[in-house]
């Protein structure tokens, strides 16, 4: 096997049918595999990381400029894919809508604008349309400034077109995505680590996916935090600190791994790098701050924090102890406790650092994700990718198994009503696991390749 995938015979030929069959394969299935079929998916996802692993193997013959060019083809041939795994751009073309029809997102409603809207109304039939693809409309908004940005862009560039405005949104996502990967090559080279690793995230069938696929704006995020991450390593860190807080404003969970900028910067830089996150976060929620907004804003994360479970690990296991204590789900108690177990864990990994390199910062980022979501009541696929640029860094191979298992969530929209096979779930977080297992005692991903 090892002669194979170091025989350059058989790689020169396989290669390029690989990465023919790999796009072919991943659009496809975007366009032919609705997220109900899971099987389909199942085997769709096996064949795509048979492939990505393959290509990660023999990736010693493959130039880095074929490597990114694949990437690129595949975001932007994805972009013109409707979503079929997940329904959430609606949700951000309704927002980007009443944006441009001057209301603010954060203080309505779907539910309630639609009915407070006027049958007569020229627009009428497009907003019923839209509110009828909508998951959750009864509430409110929780998306941040910057992507409400893009939610105003699209609904403004494609007017009454539910297609066109995905589209632009779904483009838009993926010129973020690719700019992360370039600068993620950058970090690469500067550590000291074979820029061809960017192999891991650029052709991850779950980034590819979740991110331009469906519009998830965890890419956005994270091409973000990367940036941030280069300018600092190149010594511009009060603009690192701008991008960092804009990586804030695009999905609020880069806020938990501010503190740990104080370890990496020392005290004085570290709080100037925080002020000016927050200043960056704050400025940009300002036109869209008011009290009923900021109850309506809060009041949808709590509902994310205390109602909505999904392909949990440690809360599930809480769940059937508070079932076998209380006779019901006590999710509105074990959501918060988890949290405050989360921060305890924290504070603890925060306080044991007095400074750190960035190989640490890296390391740290990486774990205090992992606990998040560990603890966490919802743990979408997607979320998955804030973890892989770090676990890259850092040579973790868990991440890489996470973002893999993941897909085995999609189970529970094989079922009506939805629900999950906790066997899945089993499977999943029992890989997961292993592979952590595996990298606390090699403290190994992969073989290093050869520039």
């Amino acid at each position: 096997m090892l002669n194979f995938f170091g025989n350059k015979k058989y790689t020169t030929v396989s290669i390029p049918i690989c990465f023919i069959t790999f796009i072919i394969t991943l659009l496809l299935g975007q366009i032919l595999i609705e997220r109900s079929s899971f099987y389909s998916l199942l085997i769709w996802q096996v064949l795509l990381y048979s492939i990505f692993i393959y290509l990660f193997l023999v990736s010693q013959f493959i130039s880095l400029k074929k490597i990114l060019l694949v990437a690129i083809i595949c975001r932007v041939f994805t972009a013109f894919v409707m979503p079929s795994l997940s329904d959430d751009v609606y949700r951000f073309i309704w927002d980007g809508q009443l944006l441009v029809s001057g209301n603010n997102p954060l203080l309505t409603t779907p539910d309630s604008y639609i009915n407070q809207l006027s049958p007569t109304s020229p627009h009428f039939n497009y907003f019923s349309v839209l509110h009828s693809k909508i998951n959750h409309p009864q509430f409110y908004t929780c998306y941040p400034p910057l992507m409400q940005l893009v939610f105003w862009i699209a609904a403004e560039a494609g007017t009454l077109s539910i297609t066109a405005s995905t589209i632009i949104i779904k483009l838009i996502v993926a010129m973020f995505d690719i700019l992360g990967i370039y600068y993620f090559v950058k970090i690469l080279k500067i550590q000291l680590l074979s820029p061809k690793l960017v192999l891991l995230y650029a052709l991850n069938p779950l980034v590819i996916i979740e991110g331009v696929g469906n519009a998830h704006f965890e890419v956005v995020q994270v091409a973000l935090m990367i940036v941030s991450m280069y300018l600092l390593l190149i010594k511009k860190i009060n603009v690192a600190a701008v991008f960092w807080g804009l990586a804030i404003v695009a999905k609020l969970l880069p806020l938990l791994l501010l503190p740990l900028w104080i370890r990496l910067l020392g005290l004085k830089k570290g709080l100037l790098f925080a002020v000016i996150s927050g200043c960056v976060t704050v400025i940009t929620f300002l036109p869209f701050l008011s009290a009923k907004a900021i109850s309506g804003f809060s009041n949808s994360l709590d509902l994310y924090f205390q109602n909505f479970e999904f392909n949990a690990s440690f809360y599930y296991l809480a769940r059937e102890v508070g079932w076998w204590v209380k006779g019901y789900n006590y999710i509105s108690f074990i959501g918060p406790f988890l949290f405050f177990i989360f921060l305890g864990c924290y504070a603890v990994i925060y306080f044991r650092y007095r400074k750190i390199i960035f190989l640490q910062f890296a390391n740290l980022c990486l774990l205090i994700f992992t606990l998040y979501y560990l603890l966490a009541t919802t743990v979408h696929p997607w979320y998955m990718i804030n973890l892989l640029p770090f676990a890259i860094i850092t040579n973790r191979r868990f991440a890489i198994v996470w973002l893999a298992a993941a897909f085995l969530s999609y189970n529970a929209y094989a079922n009506i009503p939805f629900s999950e096979n906790l066997w899945y779930c089993l499977v999943e977080y029992m890989l997961v696991l292993l592979a952590f297992i595996y990298d606390v005692k090699k403290n190994n991903l992969v073989p290093s390749i050869k520039p």
